[in-house]
């Protein structure tokens, strides 16, 4: 039993199956269709042949009423038996044509016999029609002769049997479309229970390659979702390792650069001042050339350039307003300086918020970045930087009416956003960038706000 299962199994597996038993159940279409066909003209025959039958057996009886009818008429003279001769008359002429058409249609080669009792009818009727037209003119002794005569009764004989004869070959073509009839019912009645048990198979079949197909893409869908879960846990690991390392990169610079700064204002701020205060004692000299004071002035004009170059770089490395003054402070100093390298209104509008050193400095260098973005690109008329602070939400704008880009076509080269972006996540923020060609760019960060310090309780 499982050999045969196994079998069909591999068999249902095969690409020419279904094929198979299309090409099956065409066949077996095709055979219903027929035996229909052949049922519909056997049945049609049979009900024509029954017809003709009792088409013939009404001709036969007309016959019979009419000689019957005859007789009594030559026996009596009475008009009413000459009016039921003539009225049996007219019914044999109005159901005899269609009898013998019926006849020879359906049995084409019994069409001579056919004619033979045709004729017998004929010469029956004639022989009937003398002996009434005799009667009527008074010769009732010939016709009753003549109707008593042994020739009448072997007439009348042959005729029942050539009748009897016709309706038996009739009756045996009808028994051939009884019998075809039910070959055709018993054919139909395979062919159907074979197309129901074709179809049965090939349902089981489809339905098992449908569940074997579900069960499969079940597996696909589990194995794909493991996949994609495996995946997105790695992106996920390496997004954070990514993230932290950016950060991490971020402070080192920032720590680099505060490192940098501070060595600046020690190192060469010292050197500068020496030579400030050198200069000075020079210019004390007594008896000092002009030439030599004009010297002096001049490195001392020199000395004074490098400290503000000097201010300048560490400014830049390290905003130091930031750490003696504040966020607030700050960055008004920086929107001012703005405002005045750019020729442009900057507008601002600044409330105290609670951030930690790292997230100041990170609003300070956004701010920064735009606005030397703006400076660069924008072509902006006027620029509106606000810093507020909703909940345990810190957030910074920068927006302006410039010219705006495409923020997902950002040239390559161009890092600016990306490290705004990477400052701002670090600190477990958002960046969102708006902009679009004519109408400006809004940059906007929200970053955590820092916790409230825990006061000391009362003393008891």
């Amino acid at each position: 039993m499982s050999l045969i299962k196994s079998s069909l199994e591999r068999a249902a597996r095969t690409r020419w199956v279904m094929p198979l038993i299309v090409a099956l159940a065409i066949v077996v279409m095709a055979i219903n269709e027929s035996s229909y066909r052949h049922s519909s003209s056997s049945l049609k025959q049979g009900i024509a042949l029954t017809d003709a039958r009792m088409q013939a057996a009404r001709t036969l009886q007309a016959l019979t009423d009419a000689e019957t009818a005859a007789r009594a008429f030559i026996a009596s003279g009475n008009p009413g038996d000459l009016a039921n001769y003539r009225a049996a008359v007219r019914d044999m002429a109005i159901v005899r044509p269609g009898a013998f058409e019926w006849l020879v249609q359906l049995d084409p080669q019994r069409k001579a016999s056919i004619d033979t009792v045709r004729q017998r009818v004929v010469e029956r009727n004639a022989m009937l029609a003398l002996w009434v037209e005799m009667t009527e003119k008074g010769q009732n002794t010939q016709a009753q002769v003549l109707a008593s005569g042994e020739h009448g009764r072997q007439l009348y004989a042959d005729l029942r049997e050539e009748f009897d004869g016709v309706l038996e070959r009739a009756s045996a073509i009808q028994g051939k479309a009884r019998t075809s009839l039910r070959d055709a019912i018993l054919i139909n009645r395979v062919a159907l229970h074979g197309l129901v048990l074709i179809s049965l198979l090939a349902l089981g079949l489809f339905m098992r390659q449908i569940r074997e197909s579900d069960e499969r893409k079940a597996q696909d869908a589990a194995r794909k979702a493991e996949e994609n879960e495996r995946l997105a846990q790695q992106v996920a690991l390496r997004t954070t390792a990514l993230r932290n390392l950016a950060g991490h990169h971020v402070n080192a610079r920032e720590d680099e650069r505060g490192r940098v700064a501070r060595e600046l204002h020690d190192e060469m701020g010292g050197l500068l001042t020496a030579m400030k205060l050198e200069l000075a004692r020079l210019r004390r000299v007594p008896d000092l050339p002009d030439a030599a004071k004009d010297r002096l002035a001049g490195l001392d004009q020199r000395v004074n350039e490098g400290i503000a170059v000097k201010r300048r770089i560490i400014e830049h490395l390290r905003p130091s307003s930031l750490d003696q003054l504040g966020l607030v402070p700050a960055l008004e100093m920086l929107c001012q300086e703005a405002a005045g390298r750019l020729g442009i209104p900057v507008h601002t509008q600044f409330s105290p918020v609670a951030l930690c050193k790292d997230s100041e400095l990170t609003v300070y260098r956004l701010v920064q970045e735009s606005l030397t973005n703006v400076s660069k690109y924008a072509q902006a008329r006027e620029v509106w930087v606000t810093l507020e602070q909703a909940g345990d939400t810190v957030r910074v704008t920068v927006r302006d009416d410039g010219r705006g880009f495409d923020v997902d076509d950002v040239p390559a080269g161009h890092h600016g956003l990306l490290g705004m972006r990477v400052r701002v996540e670090s600190h477990a923020g958002q960046l969102h960038i708006a902009s679009a060609a004519g109408q400006g760019t809004r940059v906007e960060a929200e970053l955590p706000a820092r916790p409230p310090e825990p006061t000391d309780p009362p003393p008891a």
